[in-house]
């Protein structure tokens, strides 16, 4: 929550509920793809309150209109991935940002 970084992979941009400080120096925050992908299992997006994220982090993106952002983008992912054939990891994320951004998404232009 301390950083406006804006990530290759964002797939979401959310505002910074947190109501202190940092909320007033970083005012949105970047959700990358690999948040809702698991490190270990093949086949699975995770998202909604089970997205991966620090602890400290967590408690401020687990509100309902969080958890549709991340389910939009893995949703679609899930549609790129079964089909082109490939795992979810595999998903270009470039393609996955213009999909969500033909959908009305607002996600940053990213190099």
């Amino acid at each position: 929550m301390e950083s406006d970084e804006i990530f290759d992979d964002t797939i979401a941009v959310l505002a910074n509920n947190d109501n202190g400080e940092i909320s007033a120096k970083h005012p949105t925050l970047c959700i990358p793809y690999r948040c809702l992908v698991p490190r270990k299992v093949d086949g699975l997006l995770v998202a909604c309150r089970a997205f991966s994220s620090e602890d400290s982090i967590n408690q401020h993106f687990n509100i309902i209109p969080h958890c549709i952002c991340y389910g939009q983008a893995a949703g679609t992912a899930a549609a790129m991935a079964a089909k082109a054939g490939i795992q979810p990891r595999n998903v270009d994320y470039k393609g996955l940002q213009e999909n969500l951004i033909q959908q009305g998404v607002p996600l940053p232009r990213t190099k």
